[in-house]
């Protein structure tokens, strides 16, 4: 998965928040490092599990320089950090997910 592009807007554009075109990855890398979309299991060690998967993909991803190779488990993680972009944004990395 390469995520060294950028989002594209609704007439695919590069997307862009003050005037600065949004990378994929340091998008994805973000919602990892913050984990505010992952859903809590119930379970403490599940729980402390997928934070510390999300940090290590969170590194993974800002440290790469193009493809990187992710886990079905690390699609679920990542998919779920996500979940909370637009529409268009999320969509955007799924497919990238699933290339």
């Amino acid at each position: 998965m390469n995520l060294n592009d950028y989002f594209k807007d609704f007439d695919g554009q590069p997307l862009r928040i003050n005037n600065e075109p949004q990378i994929v990855g340091h998008i994805v890398a973000q919602c990892l490092f913050n984990g505010t979309s992952i859903r809590p299991s119930g379970n403490q060690q599940t729980d402390t599990d997928k934070k510390l998967r999300a940090y290590r993909l969170c590194m993974q991803i800002m440290d790469a320089e193009g493809e990187i190779d992710i886990t079905a488990e690390d699609a679920v993680i990542i998919k779920e950090a996500v979940s909370g972009l637009t529409p268009g944004c999320y969509s955007q990395v799924v497919k990238l997910i699933e290339k």
